[in-house]
């Protein structure tokens, strides 16, 4: 038997191998491990990789019957796409579009079984497999809505995407539209030009490898649609607030929330138990709130979550254990639970930060942070003996134009020459008045 060895076979096996290789590297990334959608979309591009192979051996073997089965792994590619992108968007599988592709799938799978479906034709002097007919039609059309819902996912999460992560979106972004719209293209200018076949698989894989790097350098990609993350506060049973932390700008105090949190608790205490999970809506947003036995949790967002409830359930359960003697104690000072930020970065590490809405935004780093000539750090601590006060003056001092730190010396050095000056007048004063007392 003689291979039909060509350049489509050779394109679709090297792309087919390449896929293959980064979606199984894709397994091994601790941040993207447990992510349910991405498995999803992993799924699918499984499949277009199988579909890819198939389509080469068809060509190979110059066999009908691979060619039907390439065809038909376009359907569970595109079920697979459509509840990865539903379930990032909306935290469900269910869609309109879900039912669509399910009706093309068993319609293509009906046609796959009729006669006349696939033939073998040559094209540009190549020995190649042709879909045909209505079974063409449909095919193509099973091709259009996942290269449709992938635009849709990356255009939406392009958009929405916060400002801190934007260099990772547009190139996920840029990856999205090679694998869909521009792939898509091409595979239409295919039927006018059967070579331009082989730039449509080169942009498809290219495209796919661009966006899911994208995915496993930054998985916060994934969790720009779903829901908003806005702010988590931990306080006491006596109502003190000992941890908060911001995903996105608040203008309330902590105090402030911790009261609010403390009121919605005393409303909900008859069907709120210890150990439970309470959602409460909103004007803008619902809170998410977990009692224990020692701390109340409370997270804002913009919706609820089963992914949000799951994390706040073992953010709280390891808070009490990371700070059991503290909590024992009954320590009020938030600084003594700096260290929860771990337990942010635990179970909240995947959701963007949505603080800074713009690259021209000033950003200005505490005192504590930054870093000052020691000579100048040292004369601050001479002068403020009081830690507080130190690090106030010295975050208020990185953010002055440069120079002004000599100024301000300047200006203390006069200030306490002009002090002493004072006193020692004030005392020559008093001496005469002795003086003078002495005489009379």
């Amino acid at each position: 038997m003689v291979l039909n060895w060509n350049i489509e076979v050779i394109v679709n096996f090297i792309a087919s191998i390449t896929g293959l290789i980064l979606t199984i590297v894709t397994y091994f990334k601790p941040k993207s491990q447990k992510i349910i959608s991405l498995s999803y979309i992993r799924l699918s591009i499984f499949s277009v990789c199988v579909f890819m192979a198939l389509d080469g051996l068809s060509f190979l073997f110059v066999s009908e019957i691979l060619s039907k089965l390439a065809a038909l792994v376009l359907f569970p590619s595109a079920i697979s796409i459509i509840i990865g992108i539903n379930y990032i968007i909306r935290e469900t599988y269910y869609s309109s579009g879900l039912i669509i592709c399910f009706g093309i799938g068993f319609l293509l799978l009906y046609l796959a079984s009729q006669p006349g479906a696939v033939i073998v034709s040559r094209e540009a002097g190549i020995l190649r497999m042709k879909w045909t007919g209505v079974f063409n039609i449909f095919a193509v059309l099973l091709t259009g809505v996942i290269q449709l819902y992938l635009f849709y996912w990356g255009l939406k999460t392009w958009l929405n995407t916060p400002v801190l992560i934007k260099k990772e979106a547009s190139i996920f972004f840029l990856g999205i539209i090679l694998a869909a719209p521009i792939t898509f293209i091409f595979y239409i200018l295919y039927f006018l030009e059967p070579l331009l076949i082989l730039v449509s698989s080169l942009t498809l894989v290219i495209g796919m490898l661009i966006f899911l790097i994208a995915i496993l350098r930054e998985p916060k990609l994934l969790y720009i649609l779903p829901f908003t993350i806005q702010r988590i506060l931990v306080k006491d049973r006596e109502g003190f607030p000992l941890f908060d932390h911001d995903w996105s700008k608040s203008n309330i105090s902590d105090t402030i929330f911790s009261g609010f949190l403390n009121a919605v608790q005393l409303m909900s205490e008859e069907v709120m138990n210890i150990g439970g999970l309470l959602d409460i809506n909103l004007e803008e947003g619902i809170l998410i709130l977990r009692e224990s036995t020692s701390i109340t949790v409370g997270l804002v967002a913009s919706k609820s979550s089963k992914l949000l409830r799951e994390s706040v359930v073992k953010f709280t359960n390891d808070f009490e254990k990371k700070f059991e003697k503290e909590l024992k104690k009954s320590v009020k000072e938030m600084s003594q639970y700096e260290g929860a930020f771990e337990l942010i970065e635990k179970y909240f590490s995947n959701f963007p930060y949505k603080i800074i809405k713009s690259k021209k935004q000033p950003l200005l780093l505490t005192g504590n942070i930054t870093r000052m000539p020691l000579e100048i750090e040292n004369k601050l601590r001479s002068i403020f003996t009081n830690e507080k006060e130190y690090e106030t003056i010295k975050t208020e001092l990185l953010k002055s134009p440069l120079g002004l730190s000599s100024e301000f010396f300047t200006l203390y050095d006069d200030l306490m020459d002009e002090t002493k000056r004072i006193s020692e007048e004030k005392i020559r004063y008093l001496n005469d008045d002795i003086d003078l007392d002495k005489n009379i």
